[in-house]
């Protein structure tokens, strides 16, 4: 009985024992899994001081942060905090949500920051209605009319790409409302355009917050957030240091992108001294920020030079400035590295992926205005539907597309996440400037032998005259020529594919009448005319249009004689019409096409004196090939069956019209124009880019006792011309010559061709 016992006593040690080993081997494991494991350094992290990130406005010098970024991920700094005013509250928004400082680099780098600040839509997905106005010689500018005032838009610069640049680039933040639980938490600063007061962000939709903080007064509309009207932060807060100290930071590590005052020397114009006052401005309250700085702190001051505010195209070498200033810093930021456990945990907590693509879950459309727009216009103007999948690019060519009616100021991408993909929310706001818009426009021509012409436009458009979209078009021409045209256009569905369209003209168009190299005699041509189209408008692409026009033109001797055949003349005829249009610049273009049809036949049934049928027909196209564009048209017409009256024979001449005659120096029954014009930018700002160029042309026009298009009668003719894309319009200075000896200059302000 006792050896059982024994025996009993001692199996049990055994099985004590071996349970000991067991729970001890248990633990060692669970104690090297600890060791490595992301909880385990979050354990070491609360024990270390937060460290809270700064970054300064400073428009493209806000590359520099990116540097900064490098060197910290270098050292395997972690960042507990981020706050950021204007650029500095961009590039915060996007390492806070998750980037890494290399991805950074690839995103500011990619952007094309020239076409994102010119706000424009791509030409191709304007509404067509808004592309014809183009070829009228109209300013850029156009302001509206509002209970009989003035009204002008909030900003010079359109955000329209900039919101949506911002809100595609931070798709992967969609769903979250409050910037504490970012991987990093956020902060942005703006400031109240109506109190002054400052605004600290810490909520809402991350692009918007970001886009408040660069709202520079005048320059960007400010950006309506929770009641507030909001303008760039940096005025009162341009290095937010007691910002990312109130989120609980013990270390401060703030880039300043401060540069030094200029100098007398410098201040050579108003926009430069303007530009001073700001920065005083700016530099006090940084300046009180810094003071705030402790040993403990990290104050990096990337040495920029002449690199400014606008230098967006020079985004890596300023981000090598600023990773060259933080490695000045090197030895201040090492007391900040972890460990490679800690900051493995670190980056693999914080990282997320951009989202490249999203699935529509189902489409939603807001118009915030006071006009008749309705829902299911912007819903024509979309290529999605739910069940789509579509790419960050499609996703702004939405945009673009209800943007290009040219009715909103702004159109925003909202997404917002669902179990089986995201919600399209779109939200128009309607131009704060209109319905009623006054654009004006100025052409200018001159030979420098005294002859010159010149026409000064006004053009007034009130839109949305009804619920379907009508719109009431006048225009005044003062100069060469000079006249009054006037338009009703009246959609027949909400999405503009059919339309009915009278009109009224009235019109005085001097002609001069040339013998070899003078003019020998000078009238005026007077016509009256209205009339009413039928047509179709398919999207953004063009039209096509039938329709009856009468009218009555009487010619009025100037000087000399003119020989007519009759001086007075009614018509009654049908028109038909068709344009395409899908050219990228209608001042300098780089690609695309135009392609238009005019016939008209004149018949004694609808009232005409004469009957004649003429047609015409132009065909462009643009090709760039390393930065050399070259355009190439082909233009013709002619008459079919009876000669064609005085008032509608067709002219050749003038710059890029068989360059070197003057304008209008050939007139006959039938035309025709091929021609190569090229060019290339040897220079760009932000008022308009500057070109150098030439051109070769071939062709005639012929009288009824000339054979028609008699190839053996072609003339030769070629330019050299400077262009100048300006807000009014390409402006040519140009020399040209065709054969025969005919050799002009040009001063020449408008579209030619």
């Amino acid at each position: 009985m006792s050896a059982l016992l024994l025996t009993s006593y001692r199996r049990a040690g055994e099985n004590t024992m071996k349970k000991t080993c067991i729970i001890i081997f248990i633990a060692i494991i669970f104690l090297i899994v600890c060791m490595f494991s992301p909880g385990f350094s979050l354990a070491e992290e609360t024990m270390r001081p937060k460290i809270g990130l700064v970054l300064g406005g400073g428009g493209a010098k806000g590359a520099a942060h990116i540097g900064v970024l490098k060197v910290l991920e270098e050292q395997r700094i972690p960042v507990d905090y981020i706050a950021g005013t204007s650029m500095g509250a961009i590039v915060g928004a996007l390492y806070a949500s998750g980037l890494s400082a290399d991805e950074l680099e690839k995103v500011i780098t990619a952007i094309d920051w020239e076409d994102v600040f010119s706000g424009d839509p791509d030409r191709r997905d304007i509404d067509y209605r808004r592309k014809k106005e183009d070829f009228d010689n109209l300013t850029r500018l156009s302001v509206g009319i509002k209970d009989g005032k003035i009204v002008t838009p909030k900003g010079l610069i359109k955000d329209q790409k900039v919101n949506v640049l911002f809100e595609t680039l931070m798709l992967h933040t969609s769903g979250i409302d409050d910037f504490d639980k970012l991987p990093i938490p956020y902060r942005a600063v703006a400031v109240d355009l109506e109190t002054g007061e400052m605004v600290v962000l810490k909520g809402g939709r991350l692009a918007d917050a970001a886009r408040a903080s660069m709202s520079v007064p005048g320059a960007f509309p400010p950006i309506e957030l929770n009641g507030r009207l909001l303008i760039d932060g940096g005025i009162v807060r341009n290095l937010p240091i007691d910002i990312v100290r109130e989120m609980g930071a013990d270390i401060i590590i703030c880039i300043d992108l401060d540069k030094p005052m200029a100098t007398r020397e410098d201040l050579g114009g108003s926009i430069s001294i303007l530009n001073q006052m700001i920065d005083i401005m700016m530099k006090k309250n940084v300046q009180e920020q810094v003071k705030t700085l402790g040993p403990q702190d990290v104050y990096i001051n990337p040495e920029l030079g002449k690199l400014g505010s606008a230098d967006f195209d020079k985004a890596v070498e300023i981000s090598y400035l600023g990773e060259k200033a933080a490695r000045e810093k090197i030895e201040s930021l090492k007391r900040y590295s972890v460990s490679d456990g800690e900051y493995a945990a670190f980056t693999a907590r914080r990282h997320r992926e951009q989202v490249k693509e999203i699935k529509i879950a189902d489409v939603k459309i807001e118009v915030e205005g006071e006009s008749k727009i309705s829902p299911d216009f912007v819903a024509s103007r979309l290529t999605v539907k739910p069940g789509d999948t579509v790419n960050v690019e499609q996703m702004k060519e939405q945009a673009g597309r209800v943007y290009g009616t040219g009715d909103f100021e702004r159109v925003d991408l909202h997404m917002k996440q669902q179990k089986d993909g995201y919600d399209l929310v779109v939200k128009a706001k309607e131009r704060s400037w209109g319905p009623n818009y006054l654009r004006t426009g100025i052409s200018l021509e001159s030979d420098f032998k005294g002859s010159s012409s010149y026409n000064i436009l006004f053009d007034y458009t009130r839109r949305w005259m009804n619920s379907l979209g009508a719109e009431w078009k006048t225009q005044v021409n003062l100069g060469t020529p000079s006249g009054i045209y006037s338009e009703f256009y009246q959609p027949l569905s909400i999405n503009r594919l059919y339309f009915i369209s009278p009109r009224v003209q009235w019109k005085q168009d001097p002609v001069d009448v040339y013998k070899g190299h003078d003019r020998v005699a000078e009238y005026r041509i007077t016509s009256y005319e209205g009339g009413i189209d039928v047509g179709v408008m398919p999207w953004m692409y063009g039209e096509a249009r039938v329709g009856l026009q009468f009218g009555h033109f009487r010619a009025d001797s100037i000087s000399g004689d003119a020989d007519l055949p009759r001086k007075e003349a009614d018509r009654g005829a049908i028109v038909v019409a068709g344009r395409l249009d899908q050219i990228d610049n209608v001042n300098f273009p780089n690609n695309g096409y135009i392609a238009q049809f005019r016939s008209i036949s004149s018949l004694k049934g609808l009232g005409s004196d004469e009957e004649y049928n003429k047609v015409q027909g132009t065909i462009l196209g643009a090709f760039t090939f390393h930065k050399q564009t070259v355009l190439a048209s082909l233009m013709a017409g002619s008459y079919i069956g009876n000669d064609l009256p005085f008032y509608d024979t067709l002219p050749l001449g003038g710059i890029f019209n068989l360059s070197g005659l003057n304008s209008g120096q050939l007139r006959g029954q039938t035309m025709a124009l091929g021609r190569l014009i090229t060019y290339h930018r040897v220079g760009s700002s932000f008022i308009g880019d500057l070109y150098v160029g030439g051109s070769i042309e071939s062709g005639n026009a012929w009288t009824k006792d000339e054979k028609n298009f008699d190839l053996e009668k072609l003339r030769l003719a070629g330019s050299l011309f400077v262009g100048y894309d300006t807000i009014f319009g390409p402006l040519y200075l140009a020399v040209g010559h065709t054969d025969g000896g005919y050799t002009a200059g040009y001063f020449y302000l408008g579209r030619p061709y």
